[in-house]
């Protein structure tokens, strides 16, 4: 366990070294052995010891299937052996196409309906919800759409190096440019060295919204009511952090569990708590499992929102469109970054990243705003900005 982490408190004992390639087969039996009446302690006890799902969807959600009313209402009940409704559902997956998506669904709900896990009304919403999603669907990418503009933005670590100086020039000319928002990273009340009550005028001065804001985990954990401060002093309705190449499985979960935590009380404010990716998470560790797999499946969808950088998932050859599929509906914010042919950074448009492809799932993913970032712009990080808002908008996919 990292010692950066705060262990929550309520976090139950997890089964450790389950291969995820059997997850399928730890499925069935679907429901537990009913608890005699005399030891009804011991049995929950055991059942907990024995959780088969050791990195999976969480009771904290209903069964949903991405946006677009493809939300059953319905709980994800857990089976009995720590698996979940959804955990048994996406066992199946990938699926070939829609309709083997939605005869994996029905199946499985007329069987929970069989056994008395769901009620018919239940079984029926599951189904629905899964026929009204657009998972195995393809999206092709027909060359007539474009970006919004309203939803196009900056990540302000591209412009890192002139913001401390001059972000009133920095923030005019990337106005002049075209850009309508803006995503300034840092911890609370120290963003480029001025606190948000002394940055967030000079972006609006700028004609500059800010969707989202970067602070780290430590924020979250020590600081919340900063981190709502400064949120709302930027009017920002997402508030997103990074991780840590040192985590473990445990860590990802400890995570997971602080973001629905955390995510709770962000919520009652108006605010969504986002997960920013590198690479690094996406690197297999025990029995297969990825930490990405963890912070996605143990967060609750209704509370914690991921931010998808799309040059480090493609670095390490994470594809997103195969994690919105996995995934759908997650994908609040994308970093939309390029990689040039010898895997450095590039402006958006001039390297190899197929975003016309990936954008062809925004919808399924969830998407809200499309924010381009260069980490090592050339020759400087406005002209490198400006380039990648003149080639995002000319984009059609």
């Amino acid at each position: 366990m990292n010692s950066s982490i705060a262990r929550p408190s309520h976090r139950r004992p997890r089964a450790r070294h389950l291969l995820a390639a059997s997850l399928a087969a730890t499925l069935l039996p679907l429901t537990a052995a009913p608890a005699s009446a005399a030891e009804p302690e011991t049995a929950a006890a055991e059942q907990v010891a024995a959780d088969l799902c050791p990195w999976g969807y969480t009771t904290s959600s209903t069964v949903f299937f991405g946006r677009n009313g493809a939300d059953s209402g319905v709980p994800n009940r857990d089976l009995g052996d720590g698996c979940t409704i959804l955990d048994a559902i996406w066992a199946e997956a990938p699926f070939a196409d829609h309709g083997s998506f939605v005869r994996t669904v029905s199946g499985l709900a007329n069987q929970l309906r069989q056994d008395g896990v769901l009620t018919p009304e239940d079984s029926a919403s599951i189904v629905q919800a899964a026929a009204d999603s657009e998972i195995g669907q393809p999206q092709p990418a027909p060359g007539t759409r474009a970006v919004p503009d309203d939803r196009i933005g900056l990540v302000l670590y591209t412009v890192r190096a002139t913001m401390p100086a001059a972000p009133e020039a920095t923030l005019a000319a990337l106005a002049a440019c075209g850009y309508r928002n803006a995503e300034p990273s840092g911890s609370v009340n120290n963003f480029y060295g001025k606190r948000a009550d002394a940055l967030a005028p000079l972006v609006a001065d700028a004609g500059l919204s800010v969707p989202s804001i970067g602070i780290s985990l430590g924020d979250l954990q020590n600081n919340l009511d900063g981190v709502i401060a400064n949120a709302r002093t930027f009017g920002a309705k997402y508030v997103r952090i990074s991780g840590s190449g040192s985590w473990t499985l445990d860590d990802y979960s400890e995570v997971a569990a602080t973001l629905n935590q955390v995510g709770a009380e962000l919520k009652q404010a108006g605010i969504t708590v986002a997960y920013h990716n590198h690479g690094f998470e996406f690197t297999t560790q025990d029995g297969g499992v990825r930490g990405y797999d963890v912070l996605v499946r143990e967060t609750d969808p209704n509370l914690v929102a991921m931010e998808l950088d799309l040059y480090w998932a493609s670095s390490v050859g994470a594809d997103p469109v195969e994690l919105i599929k996995q995934y759908p509906g997650r994908f609040s914010l994308f970093h939309v970054k390029d990689m040039a042919v010898n895997g450095s950074f590039a402006d958006v448009g001039e390297g190899t990243i197929d975003f016309a492809r990936i954008f062809a799932y925004s919808e399924m993913g969830g998407v809200d705003y499309y924010l381009t970032e260069n980490d090592s712009p050339r020759p400087d990080g406005v002209s490198s900005a400006c380039d990648s808002y003149a080639n995002l908008r000319a984009l059609r996919y």
